[in-house]
């Protein structure tokens, strides 16, 4: 079997695929500070509503205020930080601008590896809060791809194509524990062939979104290679297909924007390295 080979054309557009996929943060948008550093945006509607909340005198909310434009956290605890936090997102999310709750909560991990606190995961991009997720190509022998296709009824990006599991990293979890858990329940992978990961990087995207929030995430990337034999099968009611196509055909699915934005990136960088 020959080797599949990009051309010039397609290794730079590949290149340029990942190159902007950390783009600037939309102007309009409104800086959350912990302490000294900024570590997230929010729109000037939810700004708005917070500095309201706030300022209710029944509210007993004591590290959060809002000041000169901005959000300022401050620098308490991460357990105080969080129960703080999660009162505002159910605020936010009774007066309907915090949408698509998954009983979920993320972490928001520092420049030093600290938990600083957690909170529900839709909060994080309402809040332009950097977050950590998973990516996994998996592959075969004869130069194919495992592609999922994700649900109609996912809250984000229905019915696109994404890599064969991806998922944000819970707020108790491992990298390693969250790329097996996302194996097991979008793809049916079990113990033994999880055992098979090779972890390869990791890639940080920001983006506006079309509700003007922030998406802001570090890719924790994984190549599996699979059995020839291999046939995934989901098992949380994410994914509602699977295809396998050769490395030619994801290229055009990755050029046209068939797949998630950060599916395309992860991609693109498998493409990069196996072509």
């Amino acid at each position: 079997m020959t080797n599949y080979q990009l051309n010039t054309n397609s290794r730079s557009a590949l290149r340029e695929i990942i190159e902007t996929s950390f783009r600037n943060v939309p102007q309009d948008l409104l800086p959350v500070q912990l302490n000294d550093q900024i570590i997230g945006y929010v729109t000037h509607t939810i700004f708005v509503a917070i500095q309201k909340f706030i300022d209710l005198e029944e509210q007993d909310i004591n590290f959060i205020h809002c000041a000169n434009q901005k959000i300022i956290i401050d620098g308490a605890t991460p357990n105080k930080l969080s129960i703080e936090l999660r009162i505002l997102a159910q605020y936010l999310r009774e007066i309907h601008l915090l949408t698509g709750w998954r009983e979920e909560e993320f972490s928001f991990i520092d420049e030093h590896a600290h938990e600083r606190f957690r909170v529900e995961r839709t909060f994080f991009r309402a809040f332009g809060f950097h977050s950590r997720a998973i990516h996994i190509n998996g592959y075969n022998s004869k130069q194919q791809l495992w592609l999922a296709r994700r649900s109609n009824t996912k809250h984000i990006d229905p019915n696109l194509l994404d890599n064969i599991t991806a998922g944000g990293i819970g707020a108790n979890e491992t990298l390693l524990n969250s790329a097996h858990r996302e194996l097991r329940e979008e793809a049916g992978i079990g113990p033994e062939l999880a055992q098979q990961l090779n972890p390869i990087s990791s890639i940080i995207v920001r983006r506006g979104l079309t509700d003007s929030s922030l998406h802001h995430e570090t890719l924790y990337t994984y190549d599996l290679e699979l059995p020839l034999s291999f046939q995934p099968q989901n098992q949380d009611q994410e994914v509602s297909d699977f295809i396998l196509v050769d490395y030619g055909q994801a290229l055009e699915y990755v050029l046209n924007e068939e797949l998630t934005i950060d599916a395309g990136v992860v991609t693109a960088d498998f493409l990069l390295r196996h072509c």
